[in-house]
Parts: structure tokens; sequence; C-alpha cells
């Protein structure tokens, strides 16, 4: 039998049905995570160029 995708069905939720399902809720904390971590990650990578910069 053929994916959903390859005959032209779809099965995944648009618009604010995304929202509704647990599963995908956790998606969002995901993205705050991978934000949070690569603005440390940047900050750190800063100081540490200005520190290695004035010794």
């Amino acid at each position: 039998m053929a994916p959903a995708a390859a005959s032209g069905g779809s099965s995944l939720p648009s618009g604010f049905a995304v929202l509704t399902t647990f599963p995908d809720l956790l998606f969002i904390f995901e993205f705050v995570f991978a934000y949070v971590a690569t603005l440390l990650y940047v900050t750190h990578a800063v100081f540490s160029l200005i520190r290695w910069k004035s010794s």
C-alpha cells in the first residue's frame, strides 16, 4: 500500500490543530531549548573571544 503523502492525502494537522495534540506540543519546548542553547553558546563564544583578544 502506498504512503499517504505519495497518494496525495495528508494526515498532518494544520493551523491551530497542531497545538491540540500532546506530542506536537513537545516540539515547542524543543525549539525553545534549541534557541536558548544556541544563545548561550554564542554568548560564551563572544566573551571567550574578547577574553582571548585581551590577553
